[in-house]
């Protein structure tokens, strides 16, 4: 069997290691303890084992350079237990994109600079498996740091592992996330009311929104029987939601589709008897 030669220790549970002249960051309980430069690593005790490729390499090494290596440790558990739960290989990008997230939150918490998450409701109802998993890398961070990132980190540790997973920029995650929540902001002017954001029918309308826009993307159809009825029965809600129609549109470049708009008006009217 092959060992890992140690190159750097990263924490008690991480390493990057040396093995066959490929360069690797090994996940696994221990492994860094009492290890240095030069120790040998059987591969029995690696839980997780990331491949460096040459064409992330270098953005890891500057990572490594600029980043406490703490920290750069802390991520590799956060990506590894993710890694094991989800049961995929995570985008190599979260690499580099974590460790930078942590330690810029870290820099804020130094400062004396409050962390807000605006979109913090809307993150919980669009990610739901992320947002358990960020709930315990805020957990592990702050259990590893002696520090108290607030709950609010939660939803931006959210959209990175969401980024990672669907193989996209976390500038991507956060842009549709933002987009939503300006729809909901505009659901409210046109309510002409503050809509409780921790109420099921808030949730709802955050879910049906996000898969209004996933049947338009993937050009599916769907075809509502019920609208006559809520042209008629619910005459103020539709026009409402016609609104609500363009202002998604606008948003988000599509053409939602006159069947969708009545099911729209079906959620503005929970919304609005709340």
């Amino acid at each position: 069997m092959v060992s890992y030669v140690v190159k750097k220790v990263l924490n008690n549970n991480v390493v990057i290691a040396v093995k066959e002249e490929c360069e690797f960051i090994l996940v696994g309980k221990g492994i860094g303890f009492n290890a240095k430069k030069g120790s040998l690593i059987t591969e029995n005790k690696v839980g997780n084992v990331f491949v460096k490729q040459s064409s992330d390499k270098s953005k890891f090494d500057v990572v490594l350079k600029s980043i406490d290596r703490k920290i750069v440790g802390i991520s590799e558990e956060i990506i590894s237990l993710c890694e094991n739960e989800l049961g995929i290989k995570l985008n190599a990008a979260i690499h580099t994109s974590l460790p930078d997230h942590i330690n810029f939150a870290f820099t804020r918490i130094r400062k004396g600079i409050k962390i807000e998450n605006p979109f913090l409701n809307e993150i919980m109802v669009l990610y739901p498996r992320e947002y358990k998993l960020a709930q315990k890398a805020l957990d592990m961070i702050n259990e590893s740091f002696d520090i108290k990132l607030p709950r609010d980190e939660v939803g931006f540790i959210c959209m990175h592992i969401n980024a990672a997973i669907v193989r996209k920029n976390v500038s991507d995650t956060v842009e549709y996330t933002r987009k939503i929540g300006d729809i909901m902001k505009f659901i409210s002017v046109i309510l002409k009311k503050d809509i409780d954001k921790s109420s099921l029918a808030y949730e709802r309308t955050v879910t049906h929104i996000n898969f209004v826009l996933d049947r338009i993307m993937k050009k599916q159809t769907i075809k509502n029987l019920l609208l006559d009825s809520i042209k008629k029965q619910m005459y103020n809600e539709y026009g409402l939601a016609l609104k609500l129609a363009i202002k998604i549109e606008s948003l988000f470049s599509v053409k939602v589709p006159e069947d969708e708009v009545g099911y729209l008006a079906i959620h503005l009217k929970r919304l609005k008897e709340l």
